[in-house]
């Protein structure tokens, strides 16, 4: 029987590569048709990195830590409004519903192909985006420069990926595939982006917010400000952290409490999502909802605080460690 298995385990190597991922997409519908089964592949995949990446085996029927709470998320809520606000393209109309159109960046165009997008007619600076993933973007600052074709290779790359495929995220899996192309937003500096801050809201309830220092650049750096108070909120998260100085000599916007009073208005509703704003020429644009932050794989440092950001979920107002949980 094992010569068996062996010989059948060669035939397979030596398909073709087309063949082998037909083969991989077909089993993997078969499995998503049937719900149990995809959650309980998801589940072991997501176990596995998770354990890898927080060091910790989690409890996904009984979360307390924040990462254990968005794996929950990811396995068991299938509410069709994640659908809706994790699709790039349909959350336009979600925004305008709740803060206003004037809060959207321009929309250029979407497209279901990208041999549809009219590339002559774009203006000399936008970004071209997919609506069903995370960091299908490019930037395009000077048209004239860029390889059309390859652009379009890589969008046409980018509709054939399936995020759902390798993160488990169940709305990504239920968003039809497209293309869409912004206006290049523009920073305080020139050919700077905008500063980018991510709010964390639970319940209605904005209680952290993530500032980006030089984000798309080489130097990009994070940390995090309580919204109530606007102090250090004192933990890190990844390798891309800011430093204690960097930290003390930021002055955060006028903006900023008009922001976390935005971010509220769009979380209403969610147990919680990270809401990513843009503040550009003194005008607040909205970024993305990201309900799925960091695949439920991000460490902190120190570790306690996922359990303090998971307490946020139950108990949205309750204040902030004054020391670092033991």
């Amino acid at each position: 029987m094992s010569n068996r298995l062996a010989a059948l385990g060669r035939a397979r190597l030596a398909l073709p590569h087309p063949i082998r991922s037909a083969l991989r997409k077909l089993a993997r519908n078969a499995v998503d048709a049937v719900p149990p089964l995809a959650r309980a592949r998801d589940a072991r995949l997501l176990r596995r990195r998770m354990r890898d990446g927080l060091g910790y085996d989690p409890d996904f029927r009984n979360p307390q830590t924040y990462n254990e709470r968005l794996a929950h998320k990811i396995l068991y809520d299938r509410d069709p409004l994640l659908v809706r606000t994790a699709d790039k393209i349909a959350v336009r109309d979600f925004v305008a519903e709740r803060i206003g159109a004037e809060h959207l960046v321009p929309l250029i165009g979407t497209y279901d192909r990208a041999a549809d997008i009219p590339w002559e007619s774009l203006p000399d600076r936008f970004v071209l985006k997919a609506n069903h993933g995370s960091g299908t973007n490019l930037i395009v600052r000077d048209k004239a420069s860029v390889d059309r074709d390859k652009a379009l290779r890589q969008a046409d790359a980018w509709l054939a990926e399936s995020h759902y495929a390798w993160t488990g995220e169940w709305a990504y899996g239920r968003i039809r595939p497209r293309l869409l192309i912004e206006a290049l937003l523009e920073g305080d500096e020139p050919g700077k982006p905008p500063q980018d801050y991510k709010f964390y809201v639970f319940r209605g309830h904005t209680r952290l917010v993530e500032v980006h220092v030089d984000r798309f650049g080489p130097g990009h750096r994070c940390f995090f400000r309580d919204t109530d108070t606007l102090r250090q909120v004192p933990f890190r998260w990844s390798v891309i952290s800011a430093s204690r100085e960097e930290e003390e000599a930021y002055i955060p916007p006028a903006e900023l409490p008009e922001m976390a009073r935005i971010a509220a208005r769009l979380g209403a509703g969610f147990d919680h999502v990270r809401v990513d704003l843009y503040l550009s020429d003194g005008r607040i644009l909205f970024g993305e909802l990201t309900h799925y932050n960091g695949n439920a794989c991000e460490p902190f440092f120190p570790s306690e605080y996922d359990r303090v950001l998971g307490d946020l979920w139950e108990q949205p107002d309750r204040p902030w460690p004054e020391e670092p949980p033991a």
